[in-house]
Parts: C-alpha cells; sequence; structure tokens
C-alpha cells in the first residue's frame, strides 16, 4: 500500500517543528567549522529523532521518491550496513523497519549517506529526500574534501578533514547542527530555488521579511562502523518560522544580527542571500 493512502491527508500536521525544539547554533562571528561534539555527551545522545511529526515526514518522502527517485536515491550498499543502521533505529526507538534502502529512506525521518572506507571516507549511497541546495548525484563517490570545495570559506572544515572522518566515521558518535535561514518552509531545497525565491522576497519590508523568514536546521550524527569498513552520516532537517524561533529567547535576535553581519560576502552569496542579508539585519 502507498504510503501516502495510510493517513488521509487533511490529517496530517504540517511538518513544521514546534520552535522550542529547535536548536539555536548561533556563534558570532560566523565561521565555516566542523563543529562537531561527541553524541555521548549530548543532552539527547541519539542517533535518530523521532517524533508526532513522523507521519508527516512520510509522506513527504513518499512524494519525492515517488517523484525524483533517481534524484533522491543514488548508488547502492550491502545487505550488512543496511541491518546495521536498522538495528540502531531499533536500539533507539523501539521500532521495526525492513533493512532495505526503500524502507530505511521512506520510514527513518533522517536522510542518510553511507560512506566507505577506502583508505579515505567516500560516498557509496545516498538517500537525501531532503538536501540543503545541493544534489545528491554530484556526491556520488566523492570524500569529504571534494564534497565541501564549493563551500565558501572552507578552509577550517578542509584543515582538519582527515582527523575528522576518522573521529567521525571510524570512531565515536558524534553529531554537529548546521543553520540556514531560507524563504521557504520546504523541507526538499533544491540548487537555486531558494535565490530564486529570496528574489522575490527583496523588496519585502521588513517585518514582511522577517514573517517570510524560515528557520531550517540540519542535525546532522555519525554512526561509525569499522568492523563493516564504513559509516553513516544522519541529517534530519526541521524548519519552523524564524519569527517563532526569536520568540523563544528575548537575545536571538540581537545574536543573529550579530552573525548575519559577520558573514563575509562569499559566505552570504554561497547561501543565496546577496539580495537579502542587509536589509534582514536591518530588520532584526
Amino acid at each position: 500500500m502507498n504510503p501516502i493512502d495510510l493517513i488521509p491527508p487533511h490529517a496530517l500536521p504540517a511538518p513544521i517543528t514546534p520552535a522550542e525544539r529547535m536548536p539555536w547554533p548561533v556563534h558570532s562571528p560566523f565561521r565555516m567549522r566542523p563543529g562537531l561534539s561527541h553524541l555521548a555527551q549530548a543532552e539527547a545522545p541519539r542517533l535518530f529523532l523521532r517524533d508526532d511529526l513522523a507521519p508527516a515526514y512520510q509522506v513527504a518522502k513518499a512524494r519525492v521518491l515517488q517523484e525524483a527517485r533517481d534524484e533522491a536515491l543514488v548508488g547502492q550498499t550491502d545487505a550488512a550496513i543496511l541491518q546495521a543502521i536498522a538495528d540502531a533505529y531499533g536500539a533507539e526507538t523501539g521500532l521495526s523497519i525492513a533493512p532495505t534502502l526503500d524502507a530505511l529512506s521512506l520510514n527513518l525521518q533522517e536522510d542518510f549517506v553511507v560512506l566507505r572506507d577506502r583508505g579515505q571516507m567516500v560516498t557509496e549511497c545516498l538517500s537525501v529526500c531532503f538536501p540543503s541546495n545541493w544534489r545528491p548525484q554530484e556526491k556520488h563517490g566523492q570524500d569529504f574534501a571534494t564534497i565541501h570545495a564549493p563551500v565558501a570559506d572552507n578552509a577550517l572544515l578542509l584543515a582538519g578533514a582527515a582527523g575528522l572522518m576518522d573521529l567521525a566515521f571510524r570512531r565515536h558518535r558524534m553529531q554537529r547542527h548546521v543553520w540556514l535561514l531560507t524563504p521557504t518552509p520546504a523541507l526538499s531545497l533544491p540548487p537555486h530555488a531558494q535565490r530564486s525565491r529570496w528574489d522575490a522576497l527583496a523588496d519585502a519590508s521588513g517585518s514582511a521579511l522577517l514573517e517570510g523568514t524560515w528557520w531550517r536546521i540540519e542535525r546532522q550524527t555519525t554512526l561509525p562502523l569499522p568492523a563493516l569498513q564504513a559509516g553513516v552520516f544522519f541529517i534530519r532537517v526541521m524548519v519552523c518560522p524564524l519569527t517563532q524561533v526569536l520568540a523563544v529567547a528575548s537575545e536571538r535576535a540581537a545574536e543573529l544580527r550579530a552573525v548575519l553581519a559577520s558573514m563575509s560576502e562569499a559566505v552570504v552569496a554561497y547561501r543565496g542571500m546577496s539580495a537579502v542579508r542587509d536589509r534582514l539585519v536591518a530588520a532584526l
């Protein structure tokens, strides 16, 4: 049965994470940095975040897999690795998922990337329904340095690439949060979609610009599988209206204003915000 048929669409909540659940990883001045921490030391040391929005995520993923399967699922991997992902999910949630690429892609709220250890970690299989301005097909068969070569101001990211990959994919479960401002609540954000929508808001008033902006978080976790010479990278995308996230704490508007103002022009352009960054700073 098609998962879209399991629950009437009108009965599903929008896949918008409540503001109080949204991480706030804002640090000024802005730097493109690894930002990894040991998952075991986190407040919620889980690889997966399953919540009440799971049915809505499932429907969103089903639509992507129906409409753009070849874009979202790239490559293949061993059955043992898929079993390891299903086992890790079951251990945390108590839920059983068939250890197949289709079942895991549909039922996890996370996207995931399998990396194979060939002396360096190289992407072998990607299940990415909700990319943030990149195409999974373009990252297949690439190592960390190649994947991050297009990233603006990437010196800090690339400087410790070898040690970073060893730590996160051969030794420890790790976690990081990456934040973005977007002009859409869409979980799937293909390249160039964001830039055109920002351009449409370029003439909006300050309040309208803020109200049309969304806070997007990628919660990224890693699962080392050294016995299988592999590792898995999980990406949980969460979105919420920016105004709601700012309202959680009075200091957030000032913190976001400072970090946006500190971004280099290269980073602003890379994030597609050239048309709106200065106006967002003023509005904040």
